[in-house]
């Protein structure tokens, strides 16, 4: 079939949220002189791409495929195929989000994506899981923690599992496990000594720990423990000061004050002090020691971008229709407290983090350590679907090549996730997961938006399916 004929594929109808079945999969197909794009190696020009039974059954020149009659097929002349993006860092385990959200993921060419702590009970997540990879419900791929795991007076009650000590801390990751967690996310509160106890039991139970560095801890001592990644950077430069010990104390002091006035002073001069004691030594010998270790950094950019230079053009972005009604005013920055209660050297301490933090990257890069491309969608202001897009243009213009931007959202999320002889790449035996794109990512990466067609588990989504799954995702947002 010619891709100017694949606007008259059916698809599904918007009455309620889809089945991967609800899309015809043909007994073969085939993507016929396509560049591929697979993260593996260079740009394969005049290639061919065969799927069957929702695996890829081959790539070959062009010229050489030898077709099964009946193969439906797709010219991909001027095009190019991508592995299925991978979203690292996001939060849908909450009421209203899957239907919302899982259709528009998919339209956005997001096959995959690892939920870092939500509100829903592990074995709805289970069944969601399920759902997905029996073809029943059309999402993302999911691996998920379940609730976060903080300490006393936690930052996200509703979110969190809370622990004291280290029994507390083993007795929950053994419950979490139990119930099917896919790994265990810390967070900002813990205290030291049911940190360490997570990543024990975790390493016992072969079982990975990932998320924030709690503050009381060091990113230094995290990496050594085993925890697999860290998110958004988190304190990552506070163990690149020269000042890291004294600043400990003063964060300790800052956490224990009571007086809301007196927290905001002792953080001010807190960060202040990270700011203004970077030591490109000590940070280079951390960024050898991730490598080493193996912790892989998670930066969501666009997330943090945005708090740092808030825009407040957000307030009439069209791409609002996508987030649910009940989480629109959250999305405008002219009534959002975190930033309408900043004053002057709030704004500069928080442009000054962001700018320091992205600008470790290149160096981290240097050293060995290894990136995944994650959003913190849907949270504010971070698009759930269209934010990865943006989240891979945001690490290109922090120092990642095209290239190595991509391999953030496909062959690096396989090889966290362990998958990397199911997906993350384009060969034969792994997920008919895969992305057709009218321009070449690795000549501007923006590109990646420019998705003519999906293929999920082999299954066509053509432009027309695509904008159908907006459409319903909008409808959804609305109803929630």
């Amino acid at each position: 079939m010619a891709i100017s004929r694949l606007r008259s594929i059916a698809a599904l109808t918007l009455a309620a949220l889809p089945a991967l079945a609800a899309f015809a999969q043909p007994a073969a197909l085939a993507i016929t002189h396509v560049t591929v794009i697979d993260g593996r190696g260079g740009p394969q020009t005049d290639m061919s791409v065969l799927l069957q039974g929702g695996r890829i059954a081959a790539v070959t020149p062009a010229k050489t495929l030898h077709l099964l009659a009946g193969t439906q097929l797709v010219d991909g002349r001027g095009r190019f195929l991508i592995p299925g993006l991978w979203d690292m860092h996001v939060h849908l385990m909450r009421p209203g989000r899957v239907e919302t959200y899982f259709p528009l993921l998919i339209a956005n060419g997001i096959t995959g994506v690892r939920d870092m702590g939500g509100e829903l009970p592990l074995a709805e997540i289970g069944r969601l899981k399920r759902e997905v990879e029996d073809g029943t419900r059309l999402g993302p791929h999911l691996f998920a923690a379940g609730p976060l795991v903080d300490g006393p007076y936690p930052v996200l009650p509703h979110l969190s599992r809370v622990v004291t000590d280290a029994a507390s801390a083993e007795a929950t990751v053994v419950e979490l496990h139990a119930q099917g967690a896919d790994f265990i996310k810390v967070y900002n509160r813990l205290p030291r000594d049911a940190y360490f106890a997570i990543a024990d039991t975790t390493r016992r139970l072969g079982m990975p720990f990932a998320g924030h560095v709690p503050f009381s801890v060091s990113a230094r001592e995290a990496s050594d423990a085993g925890q697999k990644s860290i998110e958004h950077l988190f304190n990552v430069l506070f163990a690149c000061s020269s000042r890291e010990d004294g600043l400990m104390r003063e964060k300790a002091a800052m956490l224990a004050s009571s007086d809301a006035d007196e927290r905001r002073r002792l953080r001010r001069d807190y960060l202040r002090g990270v700011l203004d004691s970077y030591d490109p030594q000590k940070a280079d010998a951390l960024f050898a020691r991730f490598a080493r270790n193996g912790t892989w950094q998670v930066p969501t950019l666009v997330q943090r971008r945005f708090f740092a230079q808030p825009d407040p053009a957000i307030a009439g972005d069209p791409r609002l229709r996508y987030i649910q009604r009940s989480q629109r005013i959250r999305w405008d920055p002219r009534q959002d407290g975190r930033i309408q209660n900043r004053d002057a050297e709030d704004r500069e301490i928080e442009q000054r983090s962001y700018e320091m933090d992205r600008a470790m990257i290149p160096a981290m890069l240097r050293a060995g350590v290894r990136f995944l491309a994650g959003t913190d969608s849907p949270d504010p202001y971070a698009w759930p679907g269209f934010g990865l897009h943006d989240e891979l243009a945001a690490l290109v213009d922090a120092g990642l090549t095209p290239m190595q931007a991509l391999q953030a959202a496909t062959r690096n999320a396989a090889e966290y996730l362990g998958l990397q002889n199911e997906t993350g790449a384009i060969a034969p035996g792994l997920r008919a997961d895969l992305v057709l794109l009218d321009a070449d990512p690795l000549a501007d990466i923006r590109n990646t938006r420019r998705i003519e067609a999906v293929i999920f588990g082999g299954h066509l989504l053509s432009s027309l399916a695509l904008q159908q799954l907006r459409d319903q995702a909008a409808a959804a947002a609305d109803r929630n």
